[in-house]
């Protein structure tokens, strides 16, 4: 009997202890960003004009500076975009030349981007100069999904950041009746900019308060709770990269469209 007792004993102060102390939790946080704010667009009088009275455009491409002295994989990921962009103004309706035209008269030279354009026909000419898949882009504000509060990982004593890279779009339009610059462009994404959730393991006191000066953890998977930070990228593999490419062509071809 008395071992029974003291047995229970222990029991109760255990139980004590381990609610006097706190003990770790699993929480879902939220990361949400807005790459378009980073947005460079800046547009011609003329281009508008244009886009506004024309209604089938003829376009061709412009491969960026250096691209025949690229490496195999950069190439390719320039190749993906090209078809992209070259579908989907197909898709709307307008006509695409083969850019091998025009990368064939610009080796040649001895003439103006305008008289090239005219000698094949277009009446735009999309310069393609960047494309870029990891951007650094570190996010610190986020919400807790549980208990509806913000944070910033800055509060917290061993977390850092939540990285989500931004993937970039650089162009420039040319108006070839004129031969002047329409528009120049740069356009961002990210994989937060609908939310993106994450994993944090961390100390909760008896009260309910998370303690912000225990070491806390992170991670994308329920099972693997275990970094200081996260980065989030579509420089993963093609799959990842076509929903870049898909998400920085819509927001070109948009720019292209006539405004009411």
């Amino acid at each position: 009997m008395k071992n029974i007792l003291s047995g229970f004993a222990l029991f109760v102060v255990a139980s004590i202890l381990l609610a006097s102390c706190g003990s770790y939790t699993t929480l879902t946080g939220n990361i949400k960003t807005d790459a378009s704010r980073k947005n460079e667009t800046v547009k011609s009088s003329e281009l508008k004009s244009y886009l506004a009275e024309k209604y089938r455009i003829k376009f061709v491409l412009r491969e960026p500076s250096g691209f025949e002295n690229m490496s195999g994989e950069d190439k390719a990921k320039y190749e993906n975009f090209f078809a992209e962009v070259e579908k989907d103004l197909i898709l709307e309706g307008h006509i695409v030349k083969d850019r091998v035209l025009l990368t064939n008269l610009i080796e040649k030279g001895g003439m103006s981007i305008s008289e090239m354009g005219k000698m094949i026909d277009t009446d735009i000419i999309i310069e393609i100069i960047d494309v870029e898949y990891d951007i650094p882009n570190k996010i610190t504000n986020f919400k807790i999904k549980e208990t509806g509060q913000t944070s910033n990982f800055n509060n917290w004593n061993t977390l850092d950041y939540v990285d989500c890279q931004l993937s970039k779009l650089e162009c420039r339009i040319t108006l070839v009746d004129v031969g002047n610059v329409g528009g120049i462009f740069k356009f961002y994404v990210s994989g937060c900019d609908k939310g993106n959730d994450f994993y944090l393991k961390v100390f909760e006191t008896p009260g309910g308060t998370l303690d912000t000066e225990q070491e806390s953890f992170v991670g994308w998977n329920y099972g693997n709770i275990k970094y200081k930070s996260l980065t989030n990228t579509y420089d993963m593999n093609d799959q990842s990269r076509r929903k870049a490419i898909e998400r920085l062509v819509k927001a070109l071809l948009n720019e292209l469209k006539p405004k009411e």
